[in-house]
């Protein structure tokens, strides 16, 4: 019988048992136990010293002794605090590193021990302790390194300056300047070539993009995340039915992250396989330290939230049609009552509000003390007519104020054999919508250990706990609060819908403000039909490193990211077409494991000219999940929400899939004195979801740089410039189940099982998607570095796009998996950092991104001109059409004078009105011109400022949200031609529509122009509602928005506590900070109703770009940030 891949591996198999042995033996030896042994092991050897490294006299002496603490603080030539300065007591492993006040603490053992401080960008420099317990230590600039080092695949760590590719740091410093509970929206304007949008809503998802998209499946251009070395799962089943539930990248906690490196493209990321050939994002997380005692950080912050950029309404005119009020419905069919006023319209095209009249509405009292709509109660009474006035805030006034506390509490430690943090988090968010919450709690445990001179161990382990009780509905549809927003009148009172009951009907019949079967209160949705949420997840990994020599080391690595995810989702009695109400629940069970090795040779020849470094290995990659649904389509009993409640036979679902990728690599990295930079990387999969006479797919990267500065012997003032070059190829493969055909279950037919056949035809034949990129780059930094700019040029080439294909009805079938296309992008990324002041007490830092990306159809299939990739909206969809750009959005426009003097003008046709091309047009691209972001660090002294500016240029998306409210009379578009008129005039005839009146002889003039107060002769309407309303339904051209924006993404705050203000206390240091995030948004005068940045659409499996389908509101926030060291 064929081995499973848990019996082959037993490292794999017991792995997690093995984790805890771990766990139990790194603390047991960490916190004391028996290690004189392994002290003794650990001995190292001391080398003989650095050429940079000098001795410095050290004075505040005091007397010595054999065991000592030695205190101090590390700045920089101008007196700056230095933080991060790593200190170690040479030819041992006791180490520790300076906090923010760059202060530190080491104990010694004698007075000859040997204190070294290393920090990058600085000259490393060494010294003799002898009697000094307290020491002022000044670090001096190296200005012949570049002042960073990048983690790069497979974890491994290297100079920036020996890349041959670009790839961009952020700290996780700048990430929590301004924490944001997804570090993803974080990166925004930080690193150039990077896209990202989201949807609003509490842990809502987010869309990254790197470097334009190089697959037909929008879904499928996201980049891979890996934890120190290994990679996680951001899966795609992030939501269920139009609810959002967030990627699972938006769960890794921000506090526990050092840095995060972005690898831009498949030269950087080709090691990581297929799943990395959109890019990755690296993330490195914080370490323990090998200080002696116990470092406890303590952060917390507070925000509140409130609700950002809303659509624009119009405030003249209220409820109803052709000037008459509509009466909210009061004669529904389930009413007791025979009927209201006009009983026929919720929009917003009734008479004029605020000029003294009144209306029987829907929260008018009645004669018996009941309001207008409570129309199930029998002695209801009647309604005592209430003011016509308009509700200017009734949207704004349904969202609340938001709150996202959080706290993270680290304790690390170690000694010479090892080192651990412990970081224990939690998050309680109540979003701007009612009753929309997340609860995160997380544990995450770092540690590595020598278990001998050799072999070191370490353990990364995370668990994450999730609930929610409502994770709001998106799109269009009668159970998402936006849809009501679209159709509620601009004389309702918000605040009367809050009590969503009618009086003695609690649980059973809903209050709303009109049209009983066609409208949900929005409160009711809030909070009687919820969609719950409740995720348990572990991930992390165990290595084993074992050191044959100096020159040669082994790693063993197994990781793991497991979760289970339950869904349960209710709709109460009376929710509108689910009058019995219901209940189901989603249960999703995935499983990733990875488990890889890497055997790595150091050395050089040459006489030392020439280093190299050596590398093999290979990896397991399995991924299995399991969903399964089951819904009680009536309730028996209002709200017991149980499937045992079910008035009617249960209905479900299941599915299930595995996938395997085995990959083995090789990478061999050169270094000729400093100067040239060699690399050269091969790595082969397989793939199980490919068919066997194509499932392998092998990827080679070469990438070269060169240190001009050496080289050349440039002037001084020139720090660094360097030339660098790549090219890299890497395969793709598809979803499980691809390829073979096969049946499904059907409706049973007389009693016997049916099978049916299925609707997409699979193809036995399919080959790997393979992407080719070329990069070239350089960099240059002048005045010690205090400017540098990077520019790097790109073309990466896409072919073999797996697609589906659509087929004729005739066929049986609906489409068919083909291997075609080929996608072309090519762009350019700029980076500047510069140091304008640096002074003792002053400095400013800043950094600017900017990139621009085309990317472009090459190529398709004969048997098409085009491909829908999405179609989320009403009319439009995204296409793909040979030499159009990516992101192109088509549909119906309006139809225009072909030729002659009214050319491109819109014609109105003699029903008055336009019509809608019978072929799709060219409307636009969701994708930007050019991405930009300003970063800026300024400090005096103790006190700090930093914000961010970020935006973009270009791109458009289409609003589903403005046709149907500027069409139901309740955007400030929607008072055109009525709000200017005088009072009772405001619907009185005749209505022109802007454009080229088409006259009987076929001839065309301009339409709705005047000469002394007279129309002249033309084609008009009679009704206001249609004036508006027309020119915008299937028409999707009306409905075009630009992309544009410009935002102030981050405003920081800061002072940190002067050390002699806590000398002597618990408390090393300590910082205070007031934040805020997107406090400001600047968009076209086109565009006043939406923030571009959260304008998707959200589908099963994540975000839709260019589609606004009803988007939850952007925020902003405020609050108060508090970091302290212990």
């Amino acid at each position: 019988m064929k081995a499973t891949f848990t019996e082959s591996i037993p490292l794999v198999r017991y792995g997690w048992l093995a984790l805890g042995m771990l766990v139990t033996t790194h603390a047991a030896l960490l916190a004391g136990g028996s290690t004189n042994r392994l002290a003794s092991e650990n001995k190292i050897a001391g080398n003989s010293g650095s050429s940079r490294a000098a001795y410095v006299g050290i004075t505040l002496g005091k007397k010595a002794f054999a065991a000592m603490d030695v205190n101090g603080v590390v700045r920089d030539k101008n007196g700056q605090p230095l933080p991060g300065v790593n200190i170690i007591v040479k030819n041992s492993q006791k180490g520790t590193s300076t906090n923010a006040d760059g202060a530190f603490s080491i104990s010694v053992d004698s007075e000859n021990d040997v204190l070294v401080f290393s920090f990058i960008g600085y000259k490393t420099q060494q010294f003799v302790v002898g009697n000094q317990k307290e020491l002022a230590i000044t670090l001096q600039e190296d200005t012949n390194v570049l002042d960073e080092v990048v983690v790069t695949a497979l974890g491994i760590t290297r100079e920036k300056k020996s890349l041959g590719y670009a790839t961009q740091q952020v700290t996780g410093e700048i990430l929590n300047e301004s924490p944001a509970t997804n570090f993803v929206n974080n990166l925004s304007g930080k690193v150039a070539g990077v896209n990202i949008s989201s949807a609003g809503g509490v842990g809502s998802s987010s869309r990254i993009t790197i470097r334009g998209e190089s697959s037909l499946s929008i879904m499928s251009n996201q980049p891979l995340f890996v934890i120190d070395g290994v990679p996680i799962g951001n899966d795609g089943t992030s939501n269920t039915g139009s609810a959002d539930y967030g990627n699972s990248s938006s769960e890794i906690n921000p506090a526990d992250i050092e840095s995060i490196n972005v690898l831009k493209g498949p030269a950087a990321a080709a090691l990581y396989g297929s799943r990395a050939a959109r890019g990755a994002i690296v993330i490195t997380t914080k370490k323990g330290s090998n200080r002696k005692g116990l470092g406890v950080s303590f952060n917390s912050y507070f925000f509140g939230e409130s609700v950002g950029r809303l659509p624009k309404f119009q405030n003249d005119f209220g409820q109803g049609n052709n000037g008459k009020y509509e009466g909210s419905n009061f004669g529904a069919s389930w009413s007791a009552y025979p009927g209201g006023d006009n009983d026929d319209y919720d929009e917003s095209w009734g008479p004029r509000m605020n000029i003294g009249t009144t209306e029987a509405q829907f929260d008018s009292p009645t004669t018996n003390g009941f309001r207008g709509g409570d129309v199930a109660i029998s002695n209801r009474g009647d309604i005592i007519r209430t003011p016509w006035v308009s509700q200017p805030d009734n949207i704004k006034d349904f969202f609340k104020t938001g709150s996202k506390y959080y706290n993270n509490l680290a304790f690390s430690g170690g000694n010479e054999n090892g080192n651990y943090r412990l970081s224990l988090t939690s998050l309680n968010e109540k979003g701007v919508i009612p009753n929309n919450n997340l609860n995160r709690y997380q544990v995450n445990l770092n540690s590595s250990y020598h278990l001998t001179k050799k072999l070191t161990s370490s353990i990364n382990i995370n668990y994450v706990k999730q609930n929610s009780t409502n994770r709001p509905d998106n799109g269009y549809g009668r159970n998402t609060f936006m849809y009501f927003f679209t159709w509620m009148g601009r004389n309702v009172n918000i605040n009367s819908l809050r009590n969503y009951w009618q009086p003695g009907l609690e649980g059973v019949r809903q209050f709303q403000y009109n049209y009983g079967e066609n409208h949900n209160n929005p409160f009711f949705l809030q909070y009687e039909n919820t969609k719950g949420q409740n995720k348990d997840r572990i991930y992390g990994n165990i290595a084993l490193e074992y050191a044959f020599t100096d020159h040669l080391k082994l790693k063993l690595r197994s990781a793991a990211d497991l979760y289970n995810d339950f869904r349960p989702m209710q709709w109460a009695v009376s929710t509108v077409d689910v009058e019995s109400g219901s209940y189901s629940f989603t249960e999703i069970k995935n499983e990733e494991r990875n488990t890889d090795f890497l055997l790595t040779y150091t050395n050089a020849f040459a006489n030392g000219n020439i280093g190299y470094t050596l590398s093999a290995g290979g990896n397991r990659f399995d991924n299995s999940g399991h969903s399964e649904s089951t819904t009680a389509p009536q309730l028996l009993i209002p709200g017991i929400y149980t499937i045992q409640n079910a008035a009617s036979p249960l209905t479900g679902y299941s599915s299930s899939y595995k996938k395997r990728i085995n990959s083995i690599y090789g990478v061999a990295n050169f270094n000729y004195k400093d100067l040239v930079y060699l690399d050269i990387n091969a790595r082969n999969d397989w793939s199980s979801t490919l068919p066997r006479n194509n499932n392998s797919y092998f990827y080679p990267s070469v990438g070269l740089n060169t240190n001009l500065k050496s080289i050349l012997n440039l002037p001084k003032g020139i720090s660094q410039a360097q030339l660098r070059g790549s090219w890299a190829q890497v395969g793709n493969d598809t979803g499980p189940y691809s390829i073979y055909n096969t049946y499904g279950n059907a409706s049973p037919w007389a009693n016997n099982y049916a099978l049916v056949g299925p609707g997409s035809l699979l193809n036995p034949n399919l080959k790997p998607e393979i992407t080719s990129t070329y990069e070239f780059g350089a960099a240059v930094g002048f005045f010690n570095n205090r400017l540098g700019l990077d520019v790097t040029y790109y073309d990466i080439r896409s072919k073999n796009q797996i697609i589906s294909l659509p087929l004729v009805q005739s066929s049986g079938a609906t489409s068919k998996q083909i291997n075609a296309g080929q996608i072309r992008n090519t762009g350019v990324e700029i980076m500047i950092n510069a140091t304008p002041v640096s002074t003792a007490n002053f400095k400013w830092n800043f950094n600017i991104n900017w990139s621009h990306n085309t990317g472009k159809i090459v190529s398709l299939t004969s048997e098409v001109d085009k491909i829908v990739q999405a179609a989320p909206g009403e009319d439009a969809s995204i296409q793909a059409r040979v030499g159009e750009k990516m992101g192109a959005i088509w549909g119906p426009g309006y139809q225009r004078v072909a030729d002659g003097p009214m050319k491109g003008e819109v014609i109105i046709f003699n029903d008055a009105f336009p019509r809608p091309t019978t072929e799709d047009i060219h409307l636009g691209n969701y994708n930007p011109d050019w991405i930009a972001g300003i970063y800026n660090q300024l400090t005096y002294k103790n006190i700090s400022l930093n914000f961010a500016f970020g935006g973009q240029f270009g791109g458009e998306f289409v609003s589903r949200f403005f046709n149907k409210a500027a069409g139901a009379g309740q955007l400030e578009e929607s008072a055109l031609g009525r709000s200017a008129r005088p009072a009772g005039t405001e619907y009185d005839a005749p209505y022109y529509i802007p454009g080229a009146a088409q006259m009987e002889d076929g001839s065309y003039k301009p339409n709705n122009t005047s000469t002394d107060g007279t129309y002249s002769a033309g084609v008009y309407g009679t009704n206001a509602r249609n004036f508006i309303k027309k020119p915008l339904d299937h028409i999707s051209e009306a409905q075009i928005f630009s992309s544009t924006y410009f935002k102030l993404r981050e405003l920081s705050l800061g002072y940190s506590l002067p050390s002699k203000w806590i000398s002597g206390k618990y408390i090393k240091n300590a910082r205070i900070s007031v934040t805020g995030r997107n406090l400001l948004l600047f968009t076209p005068k086109s565009n006043k109703h939406f923030d571009p940045e959260v304008a998707t659409a959200t589908s099963g499996g994540g975000l839709i770009p260019g589609f606004e389908n009803m988007s939850t509101p952007s925020t902003r926030e405020m609050g108060v940030s508090i970091n302290l060291n212990f």
